[in-house]
């Protein structure tokens, strides 16, 4: 008898490791349903479905938006500052960090990033865009290239935001993270043997 139903249950076994694939794919197509028969049942697909018709996307609200042109002097003092102050002293503390640790690696791993790259023609392409637009345009516009442009400046303003704040933490990164300065070093000199 014990051997009986062990062999029964080896049988089982083996079978279940051969075709178990399969035999979870049919309990699950089961399972699904009779979850669709008891959901069906209760009509519950009449309280979860949406009338897409009905949703109407309006971007009128958009184009009722004027922005002031007095922005554009902020955006252009602030981006100012940021080339006068930040550009200036992060080239400073990363030379500093370079000089410790008698390497131009650091530098140029610095240099190298996407950030660092792209942050100062972006600084000078929106200043000079806001300072043209301030110009150009009177305090009262209500033309649609004039929302356009200044739109535009004010997306670039908020990506400029995005990049210094990632230039920020890449700085902290490199001033006070040993290990991240360490193994640009080993990755340099792994480099300059091969």
């Amino acid at each position: 008898m014990k051997n009986n139903l062990r062999n029964f249950i080896n049988k089982w076994v083996t079978a279940w490791q051969k075709y178990r694939l399969q035999i979870l794919v049919g309990i699950s197509f089961l399972a699904g349903l009779k979850l669709g028969y008891i959901l069906g049942f209760f009509r519950v697909h009449n309280y979860l479905s949406i009338n897409f018709l009905e949703i109407n996307i309006n971007l009128t609200w958009f184009s009722k938006i004027t922005p002031n042109p007095t922005f554009l002097s902020d955006v252009a003092a602030f981006e100012a500052i940021i080339i006068a102050f930040l550009v200036p002293l992060s080239i400073e503390i990363i030379s500093k960090i370079s000089e410790r640790y008698n390497s131009d690696v650091i530098t140029r791993v610095f240099e190298s990033g996407l950030w660092n790259k792209t942050l100062p023609p972006f600084l000078l392409i929106n200043i000079v865009a806001a300072i043209l637009l301030r110009f150009l345009v009177k305090d009262n516009a209500d033309s649609l290239i004039w929302k356009i442009t200044a739109w535009i400046v004010m997306l670039m303003f908020l990506y400029i935001a995005f990049a210094i704040w990632r230039m920020i933490l890449r700085i902290k990164a490199f001033m006070g993270d040993t290990k991240h300065i360490v193994n640009q070093l080993n990755k340099d000199v792994n480099k300059s043997l091969e």
